[in-house]
C-alpha cells in the first residue's frame, strides 16, 4: 500500500513537471536561483516571493519567445538593479542603464533633475542644461510615466527606485523615438532626441597624449574587458615615465571588464603587494549560515610610475571600472576625482536558461574596499558635480 502511494505520488509529480511549459519551468529555474544567489536583497526594497505570487501566474500565459523575455525583464525591474542583465530584448525594451544613457537623472525634492549629460555624446550640442528639470516625456508627465513603470513588490518607494525608473524612461525604449520637456530657471523647452550617440566613435583600445605641462594622458576606451588592453597600457605607461604626472580617465568605461585587466592598471603604480578588494559570496550563509568573505591582494608590475596620478571617473565609470577607481583610493601616489559613479552592485555572473536559452547576468557576490567600504558607496577623494567639472578640476590640481 505504501509503495503505490509513493509511486502515485512521484506520477502526480512527474506529469505536473510535464504538463508545464518550457517557460513555466524556466520562470521556476530563474526564481530559484536568484532566491539563492542574488547578492544584494538586503539592500533592496523588493518582496521576492511577492514577486514569484505576481509574476508565476503571467508565466503559465506565456506562449511565445518574445513574451517570456518580456517578462523577465519585468521582474529586472522590480529589483531596480542595474547589473542584472539579459542576453537580448524585445523591440519595445528600455535601453540599458548606463550603457545606452546620455544624461543622468537624480529624484530630489520632488523633482527629476538633469544632473549631468555625457560628455563626447551628441546631447551636449543638443542646448540640454545641467540642473534642467524634466517635465515630460514623449507628452506625457514624468511623475504619471514613473507611477506607470514603479516596481509593483516593493515594501516602499524610495529616491533611488525614482532615480532608476526616471533614468529608464529618459533613455527611452528601442522602438520610440525621445522628445523631452525640460524647464530651466522657469523657461520651458522641448527637445527632439536621437538616441544616445557618439559624436565621434572611439577607435583603439585607449587614446593618449602628452598635454600641457608634461602631463600623460591616457582615456580607456570602454574596452576594460579586452586582454589586449593590458600590453598596451603598460607600454603607454613606460612611454609617460617622464612625464611630470599622468591622468587615466576611466569616464567612459560603462561596460565594465575583467580584474585581470583592472589588476594591470593598478599594478603599474605600486611597489608592493597590497590589499585590492574583499569579495563576499552570499550563497553559503544563506543556504548553511557559513560566510564566505576573502582579500583580493593587488601585485605590483615591473617598472612602476610613481609619481601623482589622477584617476577620472563618472556616472558612466562602471563595474570594473568602479573597482579600479576604489582600488585607486589605497595608492598613496593617486587621487580619484569626479562625480559619482555608476553605482553597478557586485561582481556579476551569467548563466543560460536551460529551455528558453536566456542568458541572466546578475550579482552573485559583495564587493568592498580593503577598508570594507561597500564598492557602490565609494565617493571620490575630490567630488565634483558634472563631467565636464571633473576634467576642469584636475588640470586646476596639476598647474597648482
Amino acid at each position: 500500500m505504501g509503495k503505490r502511494i509513493l509511486l502515485l505520488i512521484i506520477s502526480t509529480f512527474t506529469l505536473a513537471s510535464f504538463s508545464q511549459s518550457k517557460y513555466e519551468r524556466d520562470f521556476h529555474v530563474f526564481w530559484e536561483m536568484m532566491n539563492k544567489e542574488y547578492a544584494y536583497f538586503d539592500k533592496k526594497e523588493t518582496d521576492w516571493q511577492k514577486v514569484k505570487e505576481l509574476y508565476e501566474p503571467r508565466a503559465k500565459k506565456i506562449t511565445k519567445d518574445w513574451e517570456f523575455t518580456y517578462l523577465i525583464e519585468l521582474i529586472k525591474y522590480e529589483l531596480y538593479d542595474s547589473h542584472v542583465g539579459l542576453n537580448r530584448n524585445v523591440s519595445f525594451s528600455f535601453r540599458l542603464i548606463p550603457n545606452d544613457t546620455d544624461a543622468w537623472i537624480v529624484y530630489k525634492k520632488g523633482k527629476y533633475i538633469i544632473s549631468d549629460l555625457r560628455s563626447g555624446y551628441r546631447i551636449i550640442d543638443s542646448g540640454i542644461k545641467i540642473g534642467s528639470k524634466l517635465i515630460s516625456i514623449n507628452d506625457k508627465k514624468i511623475e504619471d510615466l514613473v507611477q506607470k513603470n514603479l516596481p509593483a513588490t516593493v515594501k516602499s518607494i524610495n529616491n533611488e527606485i525614482r532615480s532608476y525608473i526616471a533614468n529608464l524612461l529618459f533613455a527611452g525604449r528601442h522602438n520610440e523615438p525621445r522628445k523631452v520637456t525640460l524647464s530651466y530657471k522657469g523657461s520651458k523647452s522641448t527637445f527632439e532626441l536621437q538616441k544616445a550617440t557618439r559624436i565621434k566613435q572611439n577607435s583603439g583600445l585607449l587614446y593618449s597624449e602628452v598635454i600641457d605641462g608634461n602631463i600623460g594622458y591616457i582615456k580607456i576606451n570602454n574596452t576594460l574587458m579586452e586582454s589586449g588592453l593590458i600590453t598596451k597600457f603598460i607600454q603607454k605607461v613606460d612611454e609617460f615615465s617622464d612625464t611630470k604626472s599622468i591622468i587615466i580617465d576611466l569616464r567612459d568605461t560603462h561596460s565594465g571588464g575583467n580584474t585581470t585587466v583592472a589588476k594591470a592598471i593598478m599594478g603599474k603604480f605600486i611597489t608592493e603587494t597590497m590589499p585590492y578588494q574583499i569579495h563576499e559570496l552570499v550563497y553559503d550563509e544563506r543556504q548553511y549560515g557559513i560566510k564566505r568573505k576573502y582579500i583580493e591582494l593587488l601585485s605590483p608590475l615591473s617598472k612602476p610610475y610613481t609619481k601623482p596620478v589622477y584617476v577620472l571617473v563618472g556616472r558612466w565609470t562602471g563595474s570594473v571600472g568602479e573597482a579600479i577607481a576604489q582600488g585607486f583610493s589605497s595608492i598613496s601616489s593617486a587621487k580619484v576625482v569626479g562625480t559619482e559613479m555608476a553605482k553597478l552592485l557586485g561582481a556579476i555572473r551569467c548563466e543560460v536558461l536551460p529551455e528558453t536559452k536566456l542568458s541572466i547576468c546578475f550579482p552573485f557576490e559583495k564587493l568592498y574596499s580593503s577598508k570594507g567600504i561597500p564598492r557602490e558607496d565609494f565617493i571620490p577623494e575630490i567630488k565634483t558635480n558634472t563631467s565636464i567639472e571633473t576634467y576642469k578640476k584636475v588640470r586646476e590640481l596639476l598647474n597648482e
